[in-house]
């Protein structure tokens, strides 16, 4: 017996010590995986614009029944006005999934080229997940692209009328899935590099309200091979992604595309190769782009290869930004500016928040169920209490900061006003800026981070009653697609108790 207690402790002791030996060689290990997919929808019917305003409208416009079905099937566009089908492809849509391993945690950020995505998706899509993957968070982002499908249901062909497909929907969620699981059979050895880059002034970004406040550098981490091959990129940057604008009716994933293709395939302008690129595949994170930011229709950006300013909304409008940006990054990479992050490692920290949907139209959006939110009802106001996330990720010398819609850049940056005409007098809620509580990180903000709740304007900015802020003649955009006015002020604390908890492990 006592021989036999020997042997059995002997034997678990061995056991033991490999479990932990193995466990130190597997936390000394850093290692990522990188994977992309197509999820360009498939068209189905044909039509003709016949008046030239990108709207289906079936009495004036002709169509033709492809399927023979005696409806019009359409793929409606995303971001714009309702009843924009679709009416061919630029390129095609991408998810695009990194996994990210430091042999103690395991994450994977999914971004993806849709509108948006509501949390209750999210939830579905992590829920699905196989646990034997081993993954301790999974993050889904969607750049903002408003040339591809309806994703949330705000742009079908009626504004009573969901523009989201179903099926489609089903296939994203295996599609994103699938991505990840690429992504994890691709995990290798890495080696981590940051960089904070300017970007071209002969393209820059607009703020389309005040104050005037623009969140304007790239910020990059390069993850290569101890050969220096580069593996991927995640590359974080706020604009909004549409720069074909409102009358383009071809599925394309815009400037994200052209940011992409440029840093891993290279820069191309009709099939010749103007600069090579960097390798390995790119995760485009939207960055903060409340106000909003973007390039318009009016604004000029110039082309350096076409030698050309070009200002009307087109398609080689988001190929000069996007490739504009990649070649900012190529740049920097050639110039050595990217520094090694030492020995990264991985935390993790996330919190579901409870915001009121005090916007009379999404509140009947929702209770109709054109919008599909995770919601819940209070017996006092606001009676509609919407649930959603924040997130604070940090790996190596880098943190990644989810944020659930779009956030004004004065939240992140500083530049809180209470302008004239702001419906609460008070002095600016959302303080400090969040960007000043981790200085020494390169700190990537990523809007669209597991949810799509619209504008998060500064309470001191808010305007939905006359008379309108800084003189204007008119009610500025940005109210009409948010919550409600604490949505700021609960999506700042929530982010800052986060960071706190982050410095505090």
């Amino acid at each position: 017996m006592i021989y036999c207690r020997y042997i059995k402790n002997t034997l678990y002791a061995l056991v033991m010590f490999g479990i932990i030996m193995t466990a130190q060689v597997h936390a000394s290990e850093f290692k990522v995986g990188f994977a992309k997919m197509p999820i360009t929808p498939n068209l189905i019917d044909e039509w003709e614009d016949i008046n030239n305003d990108a709207q289906f409208d079936a009495d004036i416009d002709k169509w033709t029944d492809i399927n023979g079905n005696g409806r019009f099937d359409a793929v409606w566009m995303a971001g714009f006005q309702n009843k924009r089908a679709a009416q061919g492809i630029k390129d095609d849509l991408m998810s695009v999934a990194v996994v990210i391993d430091d042999g103690q945690t395991r994450i994977g950020i999914i971004s993806a080229d849709t509108i948006g995505l509501m949390r209750k998706f999210v939830l579905s899509v992590r829920e699905d997940v196989p646990a034997e993957w081993g993954l301790d968070y999974i993050m889904v982002h969607a750049t903002h692209n408003h040339e591809g499908p309806d994703t949330q249901g705000l742009w079908g062909p009626s504004f009573l009328k969901s523009g989201i497909n179903d099926a489609y929907m089903k296939r994203l969620k295996k599609d994103f899935i699938s991505t990840l699981k690429i992504a994890i059979d691709n995990l290798e050895a890495a080696e981590m590099s940051l960089a904070l880059i300017p970007t071209n002034p002969l393209t820059p970004i607009k703020d389309k309200r005040k104050p005037i406040v623009i969140d304007d550098d790239i910020r990059a981490i390069l993850f290569n091979r101890p050969d220096g091959s580069i593996i991927g990129s995640l590359i974080n940057f706020g604009i909004h992604v549409e720069l074909a604008w409102d009358k383009n009716l071809d599925i394309t994933s815009d400037v994200a595309g052209y940011l992409r293709r440029g840093i891993s395939h290279g820069i191309y302008y009709d099939d010749k190769l103007i600069k090579p690129g960097l390798g390995g595949t790119t995760l485009w994170l939207t960055g903060n782009i409340g106000g909003l930011m973007t390039s318009g229709p009016t604004d000029p950006i110039y082309d350096p290869v076409l030698e050309k300013m070009i200002t009307k909304p087109s398609h080689s409008k988001a190929r000069a930004y996007g490739y504009s940006l990649a070649n900012s990054v190529i740049e920097a990479f050639q110039a050595g500016d990217f520094k090694t992050s030492p020995k990264p490692s991985l935390s993790i920290q996330s919190q579901e928040i409870e915001l009121g949907i005090e916007n009379l139209m999404l509140s009947f959006g929702t209770l109709l169920g054109i919008i599909d939110a995770d919601t819940k009802f209070s017996l006092r106001p606001p009676f509609i209490r919407y649930l959603s996330e924040v997130a604070f990720i940090q790996i190596g010398d880098a943190s990644i900061t989810g944020i659930p819609g779009e956030l004004y850049p004065e939240i992140a940056i500083g530049g809180i006003e209470n302008p004239k005409g702001a419906d609460y007098v008070m002095t600016p809620q959302e303080v400090p800026n969040l960007r000043s509580q981790f200085p020494d990180k390169l700190n990537l903000m990523v809007n669209l981070a597991n949810d799509s709740i619209g504008y998060i304007i500064p309470k001191s900015e808010w305007d939905d009653d006359a008379p309108w802020i800084y003189g204007e003649s008119e009610e500025t955009y940005g109210e009409v697609v948010s919550l409600g006015p604490d949505t700021a002020t609960v999506v700042h604390e929530n982010i800052i108790k986060l960071i706190e908890e982050s410095k505090n492990q």
